[in-house]
């Protein structure tokens, strides 16, 4: 006959674990002036290929138009196989919002404008 004992298993839980992707819309402004869509967020472009960019000082946000027709001042929108990048260092340097580090927000529709807090 065996005799009772208490047990205290500890269950195997590798380290590593993987955090499930987000798969909101995002988008990022890197201090190098690159304007990046993340997969989800690249569809309120509309497959554009130019945008015009303004910027509201009051509440600090970037307005994003999305165009079919090369305007002056227009930036041409480059499409990637997970998102798409608008290069607007001019932008932000015009304004003097060129942000430091990467800043990331989720996009919002306001009319044609997809909106940007940063």
């Amino acid at each position: 006959m065996s005799e009772e004992r208490d047990f205290s298993f500890t269950l195997f839980e590798p380290h590593r674990t993987r955090l499930p992707k987000n798969d909101q819309p995002a988008v990022e402004v890197r201090p190098n002036g690159r304007i990046v869509f993340n997969k989800n967020a690249t569809q309120l472009l509309e497959n554009s290929n130019f945008c015009m960019l303004g910027y509201d000082p009051e509440n600090r946000a970037l307005g994003i138009l999305p165009t079919e027709e090369l305007k002056p001042n227009a930036f041409p929108v480059r499409y990637a196989a997970k998102g798409a990048y608008i290069g607007a260092k001019k932008f932000f340097k015009h304004f003097d919002i060129l942000p430091s580090q990467l800043v990331e927000n989720t996009p919002f529709k306001s009319g044609s404008f997809i909106g940007l807090t940063l």
